[in-house]
């Protein structure tokens, strides 16, 4: 068995996160992660409000009674202040704060009890996390398929672990296989947060099913890191700038194709740009919208139980370490 200091702060039996996607995991997906010994996680910015929040809690402790997790854009919050009064309210026992600083909102959860968990992809941010009270560090790499940073994971992962080596730090970024978990934890971390291979689950009822077989049929090098589409949807729907050093990892397609390395251009003619984006879309969604995966999509080889993965992971994680400690150490 896989024991870290996550695994016990959480009473969990595996140390596996599955990310809070927004738009890419519901209750369904987090209570099954859970129901199986991880941590599950849903991502807890939507437009449906907190009627669609407390419907997505109501799903996963149907499902279990043991921790979970709400995630939150943090620059996001503006809008999404009712959902997150509703998430403290309910009494969720782990919050997750991504990209700008956690300052305050996080100071709010843990004064309603929450563990507060913060994905970070610098050590600025890292630093802003841990002044905020952060109980938990996601080191997140730029192999993490959505939105993610520049560093790549294992030098940031040790660098954080290494900083503070008291706090439980998650690696997140190409993590799909046993094997990559077992380098995390031998690098330091507690466990791992993992996304692409959860979007390609039975449970993920928000993601089509088509875009799953994209990642299942995916191979690692199409996975890229792009502005693009991030400069589309601010025209298109008015979506916030992220912040700056955050980009996206897709799977390349054809507004990648047209795009990528164009950026000055694309800016330049945005307006029109937008238009076009969006009247394809309706066209042919999965051609041109993105599809988020990291390279981590080379390793999934079809869409599975979440409750599997997590299990499938983390036993062959246990494998990978016993297997080298024998054959490594004199």
């Amino acid at each position: 068995m896989l024991r870290t200091r996550f695994t016990e702060m959480f009473g969990l039996d595996y140390p596996v996160m599955s990310a809070p996607m927004t738009s890419h995991s519901g209750g369904t997906l987090a209570g099954a992660v859970s129901a199986a010994g991880g941590l599950g996680s849903f991502g807890a910015i939507s437009e449906s409000g907190p009627e669609w929040a407390r419907e997505q809690l109501a799903i996963v402790r149907k499902k279990t009674d043991r921790p979970f997790a709400a995630g939150f854009i943090t620059h996001f919050m503006h809008f999404a202040e009712p959902i997150f009064e509703l998430v403290l309210a309910e009494g969720v026992p782990a919050v997750v704060f991504s990209f700008a600083d956690p300052g305050p909102h996080a100071r709010r959860a843990r004064d309603a009890g929450a563990r507060v968990i913060c994905q970070v992809q610098t050590m600025a941010s890292a630093r802003q996390a841990i002044d905020a009270g952060a109980e938990v560090l996601i080191a997140q790499g730029n192999e993490a398929g959505g939105h993610t940073g520049e560093r790549p994971l294992l030098p940031f992962l040790i660098e954080v672990c290494s900083t503070w080596p008291d706090t439980p730090v998650l690696a997140a970024g190409g993590i799909a296989t046993g094997a990559a978990l077992a380098a995390a934890l031998a690098a330091g971390a507690d466990g791992a947060c993992l996304g692409t291979h959860f979007v390609a689950t039975h449970e993920a009822i928000e993601v089509a099913e088509g875009y799953k077989q994209r990642i299942v049929n995916a191979r690692a090098e199409d996975s890229v890191y792009t502005r693009v589409f991030d400069l589309l949807d601010v025209q298109a729907w008015g979506i916030p700038p992220w912040p700056d050093g955050i980009g996206a990892r897709v799977l390349r397609n054809e507004t990648v194709d047209q795009w990528q390395g164009r950026e000055v251009a694309l800016a330049a003619q945005i307006v029109t740009a937008a238009e076009e984006f969006t009247n394809r879309l309706q066209e042919d969604e999965l051609r041109w919208r993105p599809i988020y995966a990291g390279p981590a999509a080379g390793a999934v080889q079809g869409i599975r139980a979440a409750g599997d993965i997590v299990r499938q992971v983390c036993e062959d994680a246990e494998r990978v370490l016993r297997a080298r400690a024998a054959e490594v150490l004199a």
